[in-house]
């Protein structure tokens, strides 16, 4: 496991990038130098062939996924404020491998907009979100265009104004939460497996190019998601995993996909 700028754990597990949020305090406050640390982090996991599904979550031993930025120094948040600082996650797909975020506790402010930028959310049942911004006297421009743009623009606006905290129960009705854990249960296991699963069964590339035409329908054009879309179609074709799917089909056996 190597520790990014003392704010990241990170680790590869066979074919899965894991990125452990290891910031301020057991509940995990985003001071100013872990935006640098988790962008590290996502161009690792991107550049990284050998990686082919990504887990977001916190490191063991903290008491919440995130609860948004430490204000215990004005100053250092302030700067940021005004600086813009934020992650890769908030305006671009940096990566088209899967992101399958991890959450428990408070999941709050910044929290919730790492949580946004992902593309599966696996929830313990004592998940809380809260983005409390427009109480703060802030303006969160990429997590309410995020918002709105994954669950419709009443349920958003609910949320956002006046900006209390809700269950993990609407965040699964919202559509947020693709999968509430069994109690007792542990939520980092849970994402791990399921990205594990991805890495076993999916062809990487065909995985790639679902998540670019989807991201771009909803963050794009139609048009832009048809281009990209068509473009993931010919790199399957062209592709020895293709093959390998039909012929492991034939035989009646699971395919052993080598991203190729």
């Amino acid at each position: 496991m190597e520790n990014i700028m003392d704010r990241v754990f990170y680790e590869k597990v066979g074919r899965v990038g894991i990125i452990s949020l290891n910031m301020v305090g057991d509940n995990n406050r985003c001071d100013i130098h872990s935006y640098p640390a988790i962008n590290e982090a996502l161009l690792r996991v991107r550049d990284d062939d050998d990686v082919w599904a990504i887990v977001m979550q916190s490191a063991p031993g903290k008491t919440d996924f995130c609860v948004g930025a430490d204000l215990s120094n004005t100053e250092n948040f302030m700067e940021a404020t005004k600086k813009g600082l934020g992650t890769y996650l908030e305006n671009d797909m940096t990566t088209p491998k899967p992101i399958i975020c991890a959450v428990h506790g408070w999941t709050i402010g910044e929290g919730f907009s790492f949580m946004l930028g992902c593309d599966i959310v696996i929830a313990d049942p004592n998940t809380k979100f809260w983005m409390n911004e427009s109480q703060r006297g802030l303006n969160p421009v990429t997590m309410q265009v995020k918002l709105t743009q994954k669950i419709g623009y009443n349920r958003a606006m609910g949320f956002m104004i006046p900006g209390d905290p809700e269950t993990v129960a609407w965040g699964e009705k919202v559509g947020l939460v693709n999968k509430v854990i069994t109690p007792g249960e542990d939520v980092r296991q849970v994402a791990f497996e399921y990205a594990k699963r991805i890495t076993e069964i999916c062809a990487p590339i065909a995985v790639h190019g679902t998540k670019a035409g989807a991201w771009e329908t909803v963050n794009g054009h139609l048009d832009e998601a048809i281009t990209k879309a068509l473009w993931a179609k010919d790199l399957c074709i062209d592709s020895k995993d293709l093959l390998e799917a039909l012929t492991a089909w034939q035989e009646g056996r699971p395919a052993v996909f080598k991203n190729e």
